[in-house]
């Protein structure tokens, strides 16, 4: 059997398997007669196990015990009615289970739950990190994520970030938000973006699928569409607005776009509030430009949009107001 089967077995056998690994089992144990014999004999050879190798039992682990109890299984007269016909290769990775259950399943059950650790953006700047899995999250600022050095690649997010997820099929890459919405991702690029109540995922590269935790509802996307999910409502459209990586980038790009488009873009961009006056709404709308920026401030970036397009700005507290 493949190893990573006998690992949720294990797991499974020692209450401390998750909800995915058991279907993953169940779906491997529905495929074939054998693998469900297959698991038959490895539940067997756990509620076998002596005292000292099991996990309710004594912190003592009897490795000559173990291989003893291995050798009585293979020992046993076959009686072809009744013996389940295990390869030798199944004979070997059953004595591997049985030490592995033993020994390796009280360690994971009895250590010290990993620590979660967390990273902030909380300065102003972009932060990136690499997790163990050769992974990297970049952080917007403002981001905040948890996560742990565990196996399970699980993150937690508030606010926006550039996920460029390492490739393992056997351990989806799952993203959590605050409105209890779930990318899952086996290996691609993406950005999430936690805001109020709704996530926005948009795909650089790859596949990804977003829905609700413990919900069957979900929309699959793909490179180039955007997903949407909040207020009980899912979405998936191509997306439409090439400035989603402009945080990370520090690139802003406007192709024949009016102002009424080009404005709320820079407020997300610098995090500004920028008003419109209302008699200014109409010819803001008929106003386009094609043009980018890179890597210049709000001011300078609404002094060039001003000598091309005509408007005057003013700041008004907190708020940047375009007028006539």
């Amino acid at each position: 059997m493949d190893t990573y089967i006998y690992e949720i077995i294990a797991k499974q056998l020692s209450s401390i398997s998750t909800s995915e690994e058991d279907a993953i089992l169940q779906e491997w144990r529905e495929a074939s007669p054998e693998n469900e014999a297959a698991y038959a004999k490895s539940v067997q050879i756990w509620q076998d196990a002596p005292r000292s190798l099991s996990l309710s039992g004594s912190k003592r682990f009897d490795t000559a015990a173990a291989w003893n109890k291995v050798d009585q299984v293979l020992q046993q007269p076959a009686t072809p009615a009744k013996t389940i016909r295990m390869s030798v290769v199944k004979l070997a990775a059953a004595a591997v289970l049985l030490i592995s259950l033993s020994v390796g399943a009280w360690w994971i059950a009895s250590r010290p739950s990993l620590k979660v650790q967390e990273l902030a953006a909380n300065d102003g700047k972009i932060r990136s990190i690499e997790l163990a899995d050769k992974s990297v999250i970049t952080l917007r600022p403002g981001a905040r994520i948890k996560y742990s050095e565990g196996t399970e690649r699980v993150v937690t997010l508030e606010g926006e970030a550039f996920f460029e997820v390492a490739t393992d099929p056997r351990h989806p890459f799952l993203v959590k938000t605050p409105n209890q919405s779930v990318v899952e991702v086996l290996g691609t690029s993406f950005t999430v973006k936690t805001a109020d109540a709704h996530t926005t995922v948009i795909v650089s590269s790859g596949k990804v699928k977003l829905g609700m935790e413990n919900d069957t509802s979900s929309v699959i996307l793909t490179s180039g569409q955007k997903g949407t999910w909040g207020d009980g409502q899912l979405s998936a459209v191509s997306n439409d607005n090439p400035n989603f990586m402009a945080w990370k980038t520090g690139i802003l790009q406007f192709n024949d776009q009016s102002l009424v488009e080009i404005l709320p873009q820079l407020a997300d961009f610098y995090g500004k509030v920028i008003r419109i006056e209302d008699g200014y709404q109409a010819t803001a709308a008929q106003q386009k430009a094609t043009i980018s920026f890179q890597d210049q401030s709000c001011d300078e970036v609404l002094h060039e949009l001003q000598l091309l397009l005509g408007f005057n700005y003013k700041q008004e507290g907190d708020t940047i107001v375009i007028g006539k």
